[in-house]
């Protein structure tokens, strides 16, 4: 029985570590090259969205293409 639970225990850190976001410097380097891109239509808060969204859902980010654009986490 432990080494069930073990086992168990270690695939579910796997899978958590394998199905996160993005590093805040990785989601910063990301949102600082999308601001570039992208400056008359991109505000502080859109700045923060993106960060927002690549930190939490890392490549299942999507954009919206909206003026300014919207950062929303794809299912």
């Amino acid at each position: 029985m432990p080494r069930f639970l073990t086992s168990v225990l270690v695939a579910s850190l796997f899978a958590l570590v394998a199905c996160g976001g993005y590093s805040q410097e990785e989601a910063k380097t990301k949102c600082d090259l999308a601001r570039q891109a992208n400056s008359a239509c991109f505000t502080d808060a859109t700045y923060d969205q993106c960060l927002s969204c690549y930190e939490t859902c890392g490549t299942d980010c999507a954009i919206a293409e909206s003026c300014p654009p919207q950062y929303i986490c794809a299912e």
